[in-house]
């Protein structure tokens, strides 16, 4: 079973789907999944192959009856079909999940794919009730995924969790989808010498486009160029205020939620990532695959694990607009360092194409089921 809320587009939802549309005959001769949602609902739906068993509980994605609910509907789905081993892609749920297989069949291994800083969710400012139950359901993990060799590290130095169990399991990109999507056709790329940045991901406080704001109005005053902001959020109001205070509104496009983003990441000139922590970094992989330079902040852990500096991307300090505004100004500008980035960013994506990362899956699998018999 691969457990997640939904399939809303994100990073641990577009990983999982790729990876069943992966899951070739041969693999399904010795794993045959069953992918497991809290709500049959969003906007990868419909790439989920036809073949594949999809369990819902319906239930909402988020909210206390929600959770509380999934301990009770999955452990008696999970006791009904007693699966080899589940696994859970949505690191801060996987508590619950790990409850509810107890629940279900103590004979289940459990895996979970550590797709965000553990720190994030369970560091010292949650409760000591919630820090308990915390540590009693690490206990129970069987394995942990780790998608960057960072995350492993803090798994075992700030959390305890032995190295034998944990695995490192990147996550995966579907190469040859990204590179074969048309390029847009948009307003903002009709002025061929005027070059556009882009940046794609939730509108959210760890994402931090308003850094990326910051480092382009300082930009304005050297280069001209047009930003892209690719996705949906929370903070897209107060975004676009900021744009407009700094001077850079009219050069701005606050485009939404685009089914397609890779059709505008193939036509940008810089692809530019600002989070403040970043457990892996799917768009880096994909703006690579689509041979563009890209720029991020050296957030925890994934833009350290994807990229090696000045080879294939440029990494710069966290929350440091000036240093941002520095990294997209010299991929736009030093022709002999974008031709190393681009050429070194393919390269690079090629080491995370979904073929390799479904075998390294399935071996992970085989490993629990071994250690099972023994």
């Amino acid at each position: 079973m691969l457990f997640l809320p939904d399939l809303t587009i994100g990073g641990a939802e577009r990983v999982v789907v790729n990876l069943l549309n992966h899951w070739t005959p041969e693999l399904r001769t010795k794993w045959i999944p069953t992918l497991v949602l809290r709500r049959q609902s969003g906007g990868l739906s419909d790439q989920v192959p036809s073949w594949v068993d999809v369990a819902s509980l319906n239930l909402p994605r988020v909210g206390l009856w929600s959770s509380v609910a999934t301990l009770w509907r999955l452990g008696m789905l999970i006791r009904r079909r007693r699966p080899d081993t589940i696994v859970a892609f949505h690191t801060a749920t996987f508590a619950w999940v790990v409850f509810a297989s107890r629940l279900g069949s103590r004979s289940t291994k459990i895996a979970v794919s550590v797709n965000n800083p553990f720190s994030r969710f369970y560091g010292s400012a949650s409760t000591l009730r919630w820090r308990l139950f915390f540590k009693w359901a690490c206990k129970s993990v069987d394995c942990f995924w780790a998608v960057a060799p960072g995350i492993a590290e803090e798994l075992h130095s700030s959390f305890g969790i032995p190295e034998t169990k944990i695995a490192i399991i990147p996550n995966s990109v579907d190469i040859d989808v990204v590179q074969a999507s048309i390029p847009a056709s948009h307003p903002v790329f009709d002025r061929t010498n005027v070059p556009v940045i882009v940046t794609a991901g939730r509108l959210s406080i760890q994402k931090r486009v308003d850094l990326l704001l910051e480092a382009a109005s300082k930009l304005t005053a050297r280069i001209e160029f047009n930003l892209v902001i690719l996705g949906d959020g929370a903070l897209k109001g107060d975004l676009e205020h900021l744009a407009s205070r700094l001077g850079i509104g009219n050069r701005t496009l606050f485009l939404g939620f685009v089914p397609n983003p890779w059709s505008f990441v193939r036509k940008a000139s810089v692809f530019a990532l600002s989070s403040d922590y970043e457990g892996f970094g799917n768009v880096l992989i994909e703006a690579m695959a689509c041979g563009v330079p890209v720029v991020a902040t050296r957030a925890p852990f994934g833009p350290e694990y994807i990229i090696s500096n000045e080879k294939n991307g440029l990494l710069v300090a966290t929350g440091d607009a000036e240093a941002l505004e520095n990294g997209m100004r010299r991929l736009l500008t030093d022709q002999e360092l974008r031709k190393c980035c681009i050429e070194g960013g393919f390269r690079r994506a090629s080491d995370f194409d979904v073929e390799k990362v479904a075998h390294a899956v399935i071996a992970a699998l085989d490993n629990l089921v071994k250690e099972n018999k023994d």
